[in-house]
């Protein structure tokens, strides 16, 4: 895997460690520097403290939610006027499944398991594509 992803910050949002580790691996091999957190407060207050490039987080998250997390993600892009890229992950995937995270405002929807190679070419182009966004 090339660097690619160098220069980059990614919080990875998961409470089942292996998932959080194995992505940290990836991402870091790629270049990235990875923030986790494993549930929607410890990510919010992360985003907070420095705001990542882009998140991927899994849907299912103990008490809540990846739904809940980007809500909040985007009131807090609002207040600030910024925009952070989302990636949607999770173990149940299915056609409703994809289009309700894509309806949510997720920039991808990855099952999984998942390819490494895939994911780091999905962050890379996030966080390199213009924004489209209403004003």
């Amino acid at each position: 895997m090339s660097a690619s992803l160098e220069n980059t910050t990614i919080l990875v949002v998961d409470d089942d460690a292996d998932t959080t580790h194995l992505l940290r691996t990836i991402l870091e091999q790629a270049g990235a520097s990875v923030v986790t957190a494993d549930s929607v407060d410890a990510a919010l207050d992360a985003i907070r403290r420095c705001p990542p490039h882009a998140v991927i987080t899994d849907i299912r998250l103990g008490n809540s939610d990846g739904y809940a997390l980007i809500r909040s993600i985007r009131e807090i892009n609002s207040e600030y006027k910024g925009f952070t890229p989302v990636i949607a992950t999770t173990g149940y995937a299915s056609p409703d499944d994809e289009a309700r995270a894509k309806e949510a405002g997720f920039a991808a929807y990855v099952s999984k398991p998942f390819d490494p190679t895939k994911i780091v070419g999905m962050v890379r182009t996030i966080v390199t594509r213009p924004i489209n966004r209403v004003a």
